[in-house]
């Protein structure tokens, strides 16, 4: 379940409850939740469908997070110029 709450200054959403049942849905992307009562631990997970809150101990879950890191780190080097990783310049000393 995700709720939404809002303060003094701010608005923001939280998983309260947390599903082990695989999504179905295409997943966009992901973010981790801490625990922080109400929220509870959990993997957020951005899909064509809206925020799904899922159990961060599924070994879907853990799977899942891996495949979109991946792809997240070789859209990184395949968008940079060079087709590799950047990094920064060594200092030359003068």
């Amino acid at each position: 379940m995700l709720i939404l709450a809002t303060g003094a200054e701010k608005v923001y959403s939280c998983c309260t409850q947390v599903s082990k049942k695989k999504i179905d849905a295409a997943i966009l992307g992901y973010r981790v939740q801490k625990w922080n009562p109400p929220c509870v631990k959990a993997v957020i997970f951005e899909t064509e469908d809206g925020p799904k809150c899922s159990h961060w101990k599924e070994d879907w879950v853990f799977q899942k997070v891996m495949e979109l890191e991946k792809a997240r780190r070789t859209q990184a080097v395949s968008s940079s110029p060079t087709g590799t990783a950047m990094s920064p310049k060594p200092s030359v000393p003068l």
